[in-house]
């Protein structure tokens, strides 16, 4: 019978969690599917060191001797599942390859002794059993090195058995020790025959492929697996939640991330993020890592076929990790279900006393928490939108009732935007006249965030804000900003914007461009000092026509003036259309500034560039080239903001003029994506410019 015949039957004879994601139904009395497990086998090598090894350097051994044990994330994998599984009727099956020597015989014995069914590996003659050579420091960390032997014989050409064996499984536990093209080949049946996929990222530092990222159910990094996979440096639980979603935008569904110590956070495939926080380390001592994340992810996986919601699959992965890293080795370490369930009770018995750990250190627990994003419920994206608030009030004959009159009912208007979830606002303009409480129950009611507070100095400052020449006015410019910090942290926005329409002169021979550049700097760390985290940023604009040469007129200008005020609150707000009147291409605006390190804030637009004039137009209406480049160049530098639309709709619907750019955005945003899969930049190292045109062309840009 083909896979596409036998689909149907599998979906109805699916286990229940899994039949109800699919609709099915199971016959009680029928015995549970095996969890297949496909991957590597490998003969672990450990030698204790009390450091890593420099570049060139030779240490010796912590201890004058070598262990070796079966390991390999396939068998270890495979092996936390039959261990968790064990007294029940589900069986966990492995699927490797291993080589013709005596390695190969001791690593299936002590399998089948920890109660894996081996039934589908296979031996490969003239090859080598994998090898991995692990180094151990004291803190129970784990470097390893893995030398693929026999599972590097993996293609895409798999044996029927199985074929088989994929079609009926409960679930698919799949890692990067073996070949890229292999994972494939079974994801595809698995998804065929609607199994779901883990996808492991560990064992391999080539990006995965959008293929593999999208017939994988859940993609499964730890922390440094998912700065390699995004390319982000990512420090801290906000950065790595942004570059898993940067993986979920490439085409991830759900991704799994385990953070050792941290816990762990699951980014659902509707952008609702559920975390655990790690449990105690029975014994309170992290003795060896090697095969913790392994533990997590069988444990959560058997936890979700078995019908478990996600929280507590999560939970159940959480205490697995944690009993794995109290013990040495990766196969002596894995837990069983006994030893998981008993610390759950212990936590929840601790809890229950006031927090305390109820006689196991070393940690501290935590339920697994939900965080939703802002617009989680129009599907999921990387990055939130906010929109100019001034728009908002023109077209006020399109609406109903008395919504027009003022900033709450502006924010009303933008509450009713599709997938907008954030409002910055003008200070003092917007919310002078209002409190903290009235701004943030607008905020609530209308489903949205503060995003930042925009200055805007009044015309009084016409001579200067920071540049004043008056003392006593650049001192009340300074002032000023600080109460928009002050609004910035009350409303729990994360970033002030300064543009001045009156920093800078007319006239040759006007200004002295030294003091005044000095005028600048001091104010801005001034600024900076005063709300250190609160990222400040400047929105440099070349000309207007309220000063026609700014003292920050360019973004090289600009940067300058970041690294001389040398804050690390300290930043920059670009605008493509200010970047357009400098003569700029934004792209590479965003990567100069965005390479630094120093991109704070992003204001997309679009405009005919006329001297003097800002048209403030739609995304990508008059340059939809340099904007898809300006996009491209987001995603290369890691841009983790928010998109701000800063147009000006004054003949169009406001509203439905934001939700186009918000359309665009994202349209522009995968069109990147396939550009950079499809080898654009290759093309730009090479400054190939018919390459690039040719490949636009073929994309159908």
């Amino acid at each position: 019978m083909s896979l596409a015949l036998l689909a149907p039957l599998l979906l109805a004879a699916a286990p229940a969690p899994l039949a109800r994601l699919r609709g099915g139904q199971r016959d009680p009395s029928d015995p549970p599917k095996p969890i297949l497990t496909v991957g590597s086998v490998n003969l672990d090598l450990t030698v204790e060191v009390s450091r890593l090894p420099h570049k060139e350097e030779t240490i010796s051994a912590s201890r004058p001797f070598t262990t070796s044990a079966v390991g390999g994330k396939g068998a270890n994998q495979a092996a936390a599942l039959a261990r968790l599984a064990a007294g029940t009727p589900r069986r966990s099956l492995l699927a490797a390859a291993l080589g013709d020597d005596a390695h190969a015989a001791a690593a299936l014995d002590a399998l089948r002794l920890g109660g894996v069914d081996v039934s589908a590996c296979r031996r490969i003659s003239s090859q080598q059993t994998g090898q991995g050579l692990v180094l151990l420091t004291p803190d129970g960390a784990a470097t390893s090195v893995v030398v693929g032997g026999a599972n590097a014989a993996w293609s895409a050409r798999l044996p029927a058995a199985l074929c088989e064996a994929v079609a009926s499984a409960a679930a698919v536990l799949l890692q990067r020790e073996i070949p890229d093209e292999a994972n494939v080949a079974v994801a595809r049946l698995a998804r065929a025959a609607g199994v779901p996929v883990f996808q492991d990222a560990g064992g391999e530092d080539a990006p995965l492929s959008a293929e593999l990222l999208g017939l994988a159910s859940y993609v499964c990094p730890n922390e440094s697996e998912l700065r390699r996979l995004t390319r982000r440096q990512a420090e801290g639980f906000d950065a790595l939640l942004a570059a898993a979603r940067a993986l979920q935008a490439a085409g991830a569904r759900a991704v799994l991330v385990t953070l050792g110590a941290d816990g762990a956070f699951l980014l659902q495939p509707d952008g609702a993020v559920l975390r655990q926080r790690a449990l105690p380390v029975p014994g309170g001592r992290v003795v060896d890592a090697t095969g913790a994340g392994d533990a997590f992810r069988a444990a959560f996986a058997l936890a979700l076929v078995e019908g478990r919601r996600e929280e507590e699959c999560l939970r159940f992965g959480a205490a697995a990790g944690a009993i794995a890293v109290a013990t040495r080795g990766a196969l002596p370490s894995l837990p069983t279900r006994e030893q998981c369930e008993a610390l759950l009770r212990q936590v929840a018995e601790a809890e229950a006393e006031g927090g305390g750990e109820g006689g196991v250190h070393g940690g501290e627990a935590m339920e697994a928490e939900e965080e939703r994003p802002a617009g989680a419920g129009e599907g999921a994206f990387p990055l939130e939108f906010a929109s100019r608030l001034n728009s908002m009030k023109d077209g006020a004959w399109r609406w109903e009732g008395d919504e027009a009159a003022g900033v709450l009912g502006w924010v009303r208007r933008q509450g009713t935007v599709k997938g907008l979830g954030m409002v910055d606002f003008n200070y003092p303009q917007h919310l002078q006249d209002l409190t903290h409480s009235e701004v943030r129950e607008a905020l609530t009611s209308a489903g949205l965030k503060a995003g930042a507070i925009c200055m805007r100095y009044p015309s009084s400052m016409r001579g200067g804000a920071f540049t004043n020449a008056d003392e006593a006015l650049r001192r009340k410019a300074i002032e000023l900003t600080k109460e928009g910090c002050a609004w910035a942290e009350a409303l729990g926005a994360k970033e002030l914007v300064v543009w001045s329409a009156y920093d800078g002169y007319d006239y040759a021979h006007q200004a002295d461009y030294l003091v005044m550049w000095q005028r600048v700097v001091d104010a801005f760390q001034e600024v900076c000092d005063a709300y250190p985290n609160l990222r400040v940023s400047l929105e440099f604009k070349p000309t207007d026509e309220n000063t026609r040469f700014f003292a920050v007129p360019s973004t090289g200008s600009a940067l300058l003036l970041v690294k001389e005020v040398d804050r690390p609150n300290m930043g920059l707000t670009l605008d493509f259309g200010h970047c357009l009147a400098a003569g700029e291409n934004p792209a590479q605006s965003v990567a100069m500034v965005g390479g630094a390190g120093k991109l704070f804030g992003i204001q997309l637009n679009d405009g005919y560039t006329r001297l003097g004039a800002e048209d403030g137009m739609i995304l990508g209406s008059v340059h939809p080239h340099m904007a898809l480049e300006c996009v491209r160049w987001l995603q290369k530098t890691k841009f983790a903001g928010h998109i701000y639309f800063d147009t000006f709709p004054r003949n169009e619907d406001p509203v439905r003029e934001c939700e186009y750019n918000i359309r665009k955005f994202k349209s522009l945003w995968q069109r990147a994506i396939m550009l950079q899969q499809a080898g654009i930049d290759e093309l730009t190292v090479r400054q190939d410019a018919m390459g690039v045109l040719e490949l636009l062309e073929a994309q159908g840009i």
